[in-house]
């Protein structure tokens, strides 16, 4: 049995366990981000006086940083390795969340809003050399049929970061500032933690044998709980020109995964920062009862996610695509729930909503887009691969962030447009993924197979 079939057969462990929950740290931190930018915006736009176009710009500067760092250093990441990249993101990311801190307690206004603004810019650089390295090692390691599972357990992280946030904002809600310094001092201390813990994980096995490093594997290997191993008959073998094929020969798998992260990510990235910026414009509630509805909102993600996704999107029986029409269907209506203005100021309505996009989004649309671009790529590819996609996904959630308290208004009085833009990309996903489908069952069929079968099929989408 050669190395990648003792991966892909093994037993899960509880190695396998703790070191996607320490990997996954990554999404902590980039929840972290998106709704610690949306918590604290009143209290810096207040702080440093915003116009209605300036609140926009925190966010705007995340994405644009998240969507350059992930492009740099995925590339990085398959050059180097996927451990390189964690010796350096997560103590940028330390530095400029615990810098933010400090925005306002030196200098005039024009000192406060540039430090603030390149601090935001360096956070989000951070998370996007960060998450996609994280996604491509837990893929790495996952036996095949465990991977759905394993993964799963990203996308709690990153509800559980942002529950943890909200509880800190209901206590210390209308603060100002003390919220503002003590959400990003926490997200500081947690990278600097990640730092610490993630010197124990080992380098990707895949990555490893790509690089003809069989010796490093073989402990790899063992560190998992995984014995009996063969040596691998042929091994991928990194090239210059691998980056030239990401467009040439696996361009359909970027086309699909561009256009799927798009249909998520200006709907999901809207929710993430801007939640309590749009809630808040309807004034329906108080602030604190608002961050208790983006808690039920966001919980309402990991029930389904733990019980639902990890146990079925690995069974062949049952299938990702099913999870994903059902999970796009469900935030397509609550979206659409959005565009009658009389909904807009009944709460139960509101609440129902939430509860759509967040258990559709916790029963699979999320994981599944993120795991169909991961699953196509080769080990060379893997990473520049998720750069190139995640630049393209939050370069365009950048641009719509920026404009998204003038789309809203400052009353809230064109809340309906959100409603309309989100219902029809996930409308337009739901088509697109099921006409996919059709035509190309074994690409979208992923569950129970090998990292290296998935990829092959990226040939099928590009031709």
């Amino acid at each position: 049995m050669t190395e990648i079939e003792s991966l892909d057969n093994a037993k899960v462990t509880g190695r396998h366990f703790s070191w996607t929950l320490i990997a996954s740290l990554g999404d902590f931190l980039d929840a972290g981000m998106f709704a610690g930018t949306g918590i604290t915006l009143a209290a810096i736009s207040a702080l440093l006086h915003y116009t209605t176009f300036e609140t926009g710009l925190p966010a705007l500067v995340t994405l644009l940083g998240t969507a350059f760092g992930a492009l740099f250093f995925g590339r990085l990441g398959d050059k180097y390795g996927r451990k390189y990249i964690y010796q350096v993101d997560m103590i940028i990311y330390a530095v400029a969340a615990i810098m933010l801190t400090l925005t306002g307690l030196f200098g005039g206004r024009m000192f406060s809003f540039v430090w603030s603004t390149f601090f935001f810019g360096l956070l989000g650089i951070a998370v996007g050399a960060d998450v996609p390295t994280s996604w491509s090692l837990i893929t790495e390691f996952s036996p095949k049929g465990s991977r759905g599972k394993l993964f799963s357990l990203t996308n709690v992280m990153w509800y559980v970061s942002v529950l943890i946030e909200l509880g800190i904002a209901i206590v210390l809600v209308n603060t100002g500032m003390t919220l503002f310094r003590v959400i990003w001092g926490m997200l500081g201390v947690v990278a600097i933690i990640s730092w610490f813990l993630r010197r124990k994980l080992a380098e990707s096995p895949r990555f490893q044998l790509m690089e003809g490093k069989s010796s490093d594997v073989e402990k790899t290997m063992k560190s998992l709980g995984i014995q009996g191993n063969q040596p691998v008959g042929k091994k991928e073998t990194y090239s210059k020109k691998a980056y030239k094929e990401l467009f040439t020969k696996y361009g359909g798998v970027v086309l699909f995964s561009w256009f799927l992260y798009l249909m998520w990510g200006i709907p999901a990235s809207t929710y993430g920062e801007f939640f309590p910026y749009i809630f808040n414009s309807l004034h329906l509630v108080s602030t604190r009862a608002t961050y208790g509805f983006e808690a039920i909102y966001f919980a309402s993600a990991i029930v389904p996610g733990l019980l639902i996704f990890s146990l079925l999107s690995d069974k062949v029986k049952v299938g990702r695509v099913p999870l994903y029409l059902i999970s796009a269907a469900m935030a397509m209506v609550s979206f659409y729930l959005l565009v009658y203005p009389p909904f807009l100021k009944n709460i139960g309505i509101l609440l129902f909503s939430f509860l759509l996009f967040g258990i559709g989004q916790g029963l699979g649309i999320w994981p599944i887009t993120r795991l169909i671009s991961i699953e196509h790529f080769p080990t060379s590819l893997r990473n520049s691969g998720q750069g190139f996609v995640w630049f393209t996904m939050r370069f365009e959630a950048a641009i719509f962030g920026l404009f998204t308290p003038l789309i809203v208004g400052a009353s809230g009085q064109h809340v309906e447009y959100i409603g309309w833009i989100s219902g029809t990309f996930f409308l337009a996903a739901i088509i697109v993924v099921a006409v996919v489908t059709k035509k190309s069952p074994s690409f979208m069929k992923t569950e129970s197979r090998s990292l290296e079968d998935t990829s092959k099929d990226a040939e099928v989408v590009t031709g």
